[in-house]
């Protein structure tokens, strides 16, 4: 009988949503399974700065919305998804995208298919710790639990949503090393 593991590999795309608060380890994960089923990382605050980097159209329209502190307009950040997808057929790790049931209806209205949707479940109390570590000076206490609180209202409800479908699966992601916690989510 084959494992999980030996059928996800055989499949022909591995389309993963990777979902989680702020410093769950989005980013982190995402890198060992893009390298353990050779698929790209779909991270959209990246895309964005490779825009601006690029001095695109696209680029010098974001930037000064960016460097204000606002969130670039959901159909810029949907064209960047889009056209990566189109270059992935054999599947991607799309990295805390959607956020919002409004992306959430966005994904299902441009067919935007998915096969898991892993959940990085991390208590509050590691995010602090996790977030405090980092030594950025906008990760005080305070500045997270708000952050944490803003994640909750805004992309709490993609995540129920998203629990309720097939294929969802939410991982314990600390109390351990990030390459366990890596081992689990593959596995």
């Amino acid at each position: 009988m084959k494992s999980f593991k030996q059928f996800f590999l055989e499949a022909e795309t591995k389309r993963i949503i990777l979902m989680g608060g702020p410093g769950s380890g989005k980013s982190t994960y995402a890198e060992f399974i893009t390298k353990e089923f050779n698929i790209p990382h779909i991270y959209p605050g990246g895309m964005l700065r490779k825009e601006i980097d690029k001095n695109t159209d696209i680029g010098k329209q974001i930037k000064p919305i960016l460097a204000k502190g606002n969130f670039v307009p959901n159909e810029i950040v949907l064209k960047l998804i889009k056209d990566a997808i189109a270059k992935s057929p054999e599947g991607f790790v799309l990295d805390g995208w959607p956020r919002y049931m409004t992306q959430v209806k966005d994904m299902q209205k441009s067919n935007i298919g998915y096969d898991h949707v892993v959940f990085l479940d991390v208590s509050k109390e590691e995010i602090i710790r996790r977030l405090t570590a980092r030594g950025r000076k906008d990760d005080t206490p305070e500045i997270i639990k708000n952050r944490i609180s803003l994640y909750n209202k805004e992309t709490g409800p993609a995540v129920e949503y998203f629990k309720k479908q097939p294929n969802f699966i939410s991982i314990k992601a600390e109390g351990g090393e990030p390459k366990e916690i890596a081992n689990k989510i593959i596995d």
